[in-house]
């Protein structure tokens, strides 16, 4: 990606596009770059993206200014936006933050003009804003230049034909409102963790109620995402009734990162042949990480907070899914970075477990990582499929299932030697780190404690 300045200095804040070619109907972007210019007194940023599947230049085309209002006339956060007829496919959600940068992702469900703006809540002032292309319906943003550690909000606004500003609508109902809030990498880090929310019980909407009343900074999603059931659904709407419906409390204010399941990779949830799981969640940018945003798809991934790095691995690939030799070289590279003092591997089927439901799916992750995490010495890893709570522990590794995000519980099997703890329980967990210890609390769907554990940082 390119940022070009001229007239001053690279205080704006910037909004970048990238444009995703829309599944839900046949318009598709037409151009491989999309520029921005921002104006305030004494500069002038011009943003060029390049077409996100192609790796960063060293050089970009010096494209003319296109002029962009700072704002809408009156602001979108100055009026009441009444509920518009068209919707989002995708609703409005936030990808990734880091310090100083957010990326936004949605889709409507057909072009149409209208705008973005982002609003600071701390420090005031204009809000920043791009408009619509009227050509494109998916969007995949990323705000540059934002202050780190403060909330922001974001408004989508679709103009009508008689040129009223609305806001999209999601399966009938409004969406939002939507804010999110950049990273402080000095203050301490909290982290809920769910899995297997994948049915859009009632057992998952209440649990993600209760993570969304604890002030979490993001949250953690082991896999199985959206297990389907219905070979005659549309994808779009799987997702938004197992998935964006129950999870809409905590996607309208933070991002939640996913791994993917076995169940992610089902035929009965496939759009045109692929995982619908894989656009709904594309790759994003970071700053620590430069480049994993021009991934074909989100398969293996990580996200860095400071000198920590939550290396994100598909399992799947270990069991016969493409990928599998690229994402090896990739975990030994994630591993052996210097730059990053913890290490904590997030993947879908743990290595280890005490379950009765395809207890043998553990050997395969087992003898394929679990050497290389010992040897790294990560300090714990997270993981799901076993639709339980599990601890388990063994050459100074701490190894979590936490796969009990809906009501649909497995039985327990034979004890594992490596087990602690094991609670067949709707739950999700909560993470807090700093730099003495990670801390996590396996909470019940009741508000129980099951399991409180502090791993301590040497």
């Amino acid at each position: 990606m390119r940022r070009i300045l001229r007239n001053g200095l690279y205080a704006m804040p910037v909004l970048l596009i990238v444009g995703c070619t829309s599944l839900a109907g046949e318009s598709t972007i037409t151009s491989s770059i999309a520029t921005a210019t921002i104006e305030s007194p004494g500069e002038v940023v011009v943003v060029v993206s390049p077409e996100a599947t192609s790796p960063p230049t060293a050089t970009a085309t010096d494209l003319p200014p296109t002029d962009i209002p700072s704002s809408p006339t009156p602001s979108v956060f100055e009026i009441e936006l009444p509920l518009g007829e068209g919707e989002y496919v995708i609703p409005l959600n936030i990808r990734h933050v880091s310090p100083e940068s957010a990326t936004l992702f949605f889709e409507l469900e057909e072009p149409a003009e209208g705008v973005v703006s982002i609003r600071s809540r701390e420090s005031g002032g204009q809000p920043f804003t791009i408009p619509l292309d009227p050509g494109n319906s998916s969007y995949l943003l990323t705000a540059h230049n934002l202050v780190p550690g403060e909330r922001y909000d974001v408004v989508v606004a679709v103009r009508s034909q008689e040129g009223e500003y609305l806001q999209p609508g999601y399966m009938g109902r409004a969406w939002g409102p939507v804010s999110f809030q950049t990273r402080d990498d000095d203050e301490q880090l909290r982290i809920g963790v769910i899995g297997d929310a994948s049915f859009g019980d009632d057992a998952t909407t209440t649990l993600i109620g209760e993570m969304a009343e604890a002030e979490l900074d993001f949250v953690i999603h082991t896999g199985d995402v959206v297990d389907n059931r219905d070979p005659n659904a549309n994808p779009y709407v799987a997702f938004g009734e197992n998935y964006y419906i129950p999870f809409e409390p905590l996607l309208v204010g933070m991002p939640v990162y996913t791994v993917p399941g076995n169940h992610d990779y089902d035929q009965d949830i496939r759009f045109e042949g692929d995982p619908f799981y894989y656009y709904a969640f594309p790759p994003f940018f970071d700053p620590q990480l430069p480049g994993q945003e021009y991934a074909d798809r989100n398969q293996f991934y990580a996200v860095p907070y400071g000198d920590i790095q939550f290396v994100m691995l598909d399992t799947q690939a270990l069991f016969g899914q493409p990928g599998r030799d690229e994402q090896e070289t990739w975990l030994d590279q994630r591993l052996a970075d210097p730059d990053f003092e913890i290490t904590i591997p997030v993947f879908h089927v743990a290595p280890y477990n005490s379950s009765t439901v395809h207890p043998d799916d553990s050997k395969v992750v087992r003898g394929s990582w679990v050497s290389k995490f010992e040897e790294a010495s990560v300090p714990m890893t997270l993981s799901g499929h076993f639709h339980t709570y599990e601890r388990l522990e063994k050459n100074d590794i701490v190894y979590i299932i936490s796969s009990g995000g809906s009501k649909k519980l497995y039985a327990k099997g034979d004890k594992a030697p490596e087990s602690k703890v094991y609670k067949r329980e709707s739950h999700y967990l909560l993470m807090e780190l700093d730099r003495e210890n990670i801390s996590f609390t396996a909470i019940s769907i009741d508000g129980d404690i099951l399991d409180q554990v502090a791993i301590p940082l040497e």
